[in-house]
């Protein structure tokens, strides 16, 4: 397998995700011989938020929802849909539990497991489910629609303001060969170099605001791994679906050449066509990566008519990463986004697709730059700061954090978002009359459209949040 560049330790160093010693599973039992052994780990963990929303986003939607109101008074043969006004500030509680475990036996056989439960209490339903507009504040969420085979219904308890969710997010058997390995189940796939973002990864990605990157939730698929020498690999991954024309599978090798990871992949996700590579290394004291996804979406692939492909877009990222002392660790990237629009008025329509709700898209624009700086101010405190920036609005939104261990199995966090930009505009939705909506009117389709946005992150809420974990 290809062996790890300074440049991908630095990357990890650089995010703040919990230390590989709390978040490994504990030995539970092991034979005598040693070839068989049972694993077990856990964690419960409570996020609180805190947020206050862009009053241009509280007027605008209040606006819509007294205007449908006053539609349906009027004309009640005719439908419009329910819009739930934002709050103008709001906060939530998540508690996560979580147990996984891992049976190796002989050597050769190996089950992994893992169950995770959800329960949300919010003052809002908003704040319950689903993304907010514009920005990566996280709503947990377990999304994973169009990446299994089967699954069950997450949601336990909906009460609008209480969300209780449940997920069997990993359960494989890996069966190791002569020449290689099979992994049949659910199983986490994920790869790419991206600090921030990862084109390539549309199965497991992590949004690029996330500060808890411990836990991917698994796909379906059957992968086989086989190495093509002493620093190549190969993986031919299966991923199984329902319906016959969404069946996929990935085709990807790794490599290691004068010091860079050089990976190249080719796959079916669902309904796209993915091509990508990926790279990373280290040039001196510097590591550097880079990351590309060209993306061809099919229509037509369950018929009628011929197969067609119905849009192309590129992605990709560039970054460096560099540590001018021990306790420093600075990171820049660069993304862009072919799938986004080229201006505020587009957003809109980006953020509500269902590449974007599904985790497969991150951005409503095109071109960004994200900068960490990471100090590790003792063993058990590390400081960081995120920037992530949409350099056409011009908007950026900062991510303040701080982590600290206690005793090494309990883990506090607490932190901010700090929107920068255009304030979203509400005067189009609040001129809007009964006549625009009956007629369908310019004014109605374009402040519908845009919502008033006009900037990315500016439409972003405030925020704060404190999370406390503990691992067992």
């Amino acid at each position: 397998m290809p062996a790890p560049s300074l440049c991908a330790s630095m990357l990890a160093a650089g995010l703040l995700v919990p230390a590989l010693a709390a978040g490994q599973a504990r030995e539970v039992w092991k034979s005598e011989d040693g070839s068989s052994a049972l694993d077990v780990g856990a964690f419960d963990k409570s996020f609180g938020l805190a947020i206050r929303n862009q009053s241009g986003l509280v007027e605008g939607s209040g606006a819509l929802r007294d205007l449908f109101d006053e539609v349906r008074l009027v004309a009640p043969d005719v439908e419009v849909p329910s819009i739930a006004a934002l709050p103008e500030a709001g906060a939530s509680v998540t508690n996560t539990s979580r147990v996984w475990g891992r049976l190796l036996w002989k050597n050769r056989v190996e089950l992994s497991a893992g169950y995770e439960i959800d329960a949300t209490a919010a003052s809002d339903a908003a704040l319950t489910g689903g993304r907010f507009l514009s920005g990566p504040v996280p709503a947990k969420g377990l999304e994973t629609e169009g990446r299994r085979l089967v699954d069950f219904d997450h949601v336990l308890v909906d009460h609008g303001t209480f969300l209780l969710q449940h997920d069997l997010d990993l359960l494989a058997v890996k069966v190791i060969l002569p020449k290689g390995e099979i992994v049949v189940g659910r199983q986490v796939l994920s790869w790419g170099t991206g600090m921030l973002w990862n084109p390539t990864d549309l199965l497991s990605p992590f949004a690029p605001g996330e500060v808890d990157r411990e836990v991917r939730h698994g796909v379906d698929a059957v992968r086989f791994s086989m190495p093509l020498g002493k620093t190549s690999l190969l993986d031919l991954i299966y991923l199984p679906q329902q319906q016959g024309w969404a069946q996929g599978g990935v085709a990807r090798v790794q490599a290691n050449t004068r010091g860079f990871d050089v990976s190249v992949s080719a796959a079916k996700y669902v309904s796209d066509v993915v091509l990508g590579a990926d790279t990373a290394g280290d040039i001196g004291p510097v590591g550097v990566h880079a990351e590309a996804a060209y993306t061809l979406g099919l229509a037509n692939l369950a018929g009628p008519g011929p197969v067609e492909v119905e849009e192309r877009f590129l992605r990709g990222v560039v970054g460096a990463s560099w540590r001018p002392a021990e306790s420093w660790t600075l990171g820049a990237e660069y993304y862009f986004n072919g799938f986004g629009a080229g201006s505020p008025g587009g957003y809109a329509s980006k953020l509500s697709s269902d590449r974007y709700v599904h985790g497969e898209v991150f951005g409503a624009g095109r071109h960004y730059v994200g900068l960490s700086a990471v100090r590790q101010a003792t063993p058990l405190l590390s400081l960081q700061m995120l920037l992530l920036t949409n350099l056409a609005d011009p908007s950026a939104l900062g991510i303040p954090v701080a982590q600290y261990w206690a005793a090494q199995k309990v883990l506090v966090r607490v932190g901010g978002y700090i929107p920068v930009g255009a304030r979203p505009d509400p005067r189009l939705l609040k001129s809007l009359t009964v006549s625009d909506v009956l007629e369908g009117s310019p004014a109605f389709i374009a402040a519908t459209t845009t919502l008033g946005l006009r900037s990315e992150y500016g439409a972003s809420p405030w925020g704060a949040f404190a999370q406390v974990g503990v691992y067992f």
